[in-house]
């Protein structure tokens, strides 16, 4: 049995996407009134277009629930995580994820998503999410904490651990 879940932009997430949309582009005018033509200009809109670009293709779109695996899929991108590998599923609050840090990734361009380094517990974490808020802690049997965004957290949890029972 299959069970899907979606994710869903708040509105801090989608006024942050178009606040960094309207600044590269605010900086690519810019930077062609001051710079006509040159290496420069090209540049660094090569650089942004290739930057918006991947962050584009890694975007979080749904949370799959298969028989043995659950799969954290983005536009390009396929996570998967082994239901027997799982030793703990639980809700957190965003007050959790408050010491964080961006190492890679996005953090507030379309979603939050790619490697964080959680100062309290000071080890690298990984979040897929696309709003600051309904989390999930999936922490696998190898230590390794992988966050969540999921506005029907405890269908999921639901799900994860009566599929763990019939494994």
């Amino acid at each position: 049995m299959k069970s899907s879940f979606r994710y869903h932009f708040d509105r801090r997430t989608i006024t942050i996407t178009i606040l960094s949309l309207v600044v590269c582009a605010a900086g690519a005018v810019l930077l062609y009134m001051l710079y006509m033509g040159g290496f420069f200009s090209a540049w660094f809109v090569s650089f942004v277009m290739a930057i918006a670009a991947l962050m584009i293709l890694s975007i979080p779109r749904r949370i799959v629930l298969l028989e043995n695996k659950l799969e954290i899929q983005c536009v390009f991108d396929i996570t998967e995580i082994d239901i027997r590998e799982i030793a703990r599923i639980r809700k957190v609050s965003n007050r959790r994820l408050r010491w964080t840090m961006l190492l890679f990734g996005s953090s507030g361009f379309c979603g939050y998503y790619g490697k964080f380094f959680d100062l309290r517990e000071t080890e690298i974490i990984t979040i897929y999410s696309s709003e600051w808020n309904n989390f999930v802690e999936i922490t696998d049997i190898y230590d390794s904490r992988t966050y969540v965004s999921c506005r029907d957290a405890d269908e999921l949890i639901a799900a994860v651990r009566q599929r763990q029972i019939t494994e």
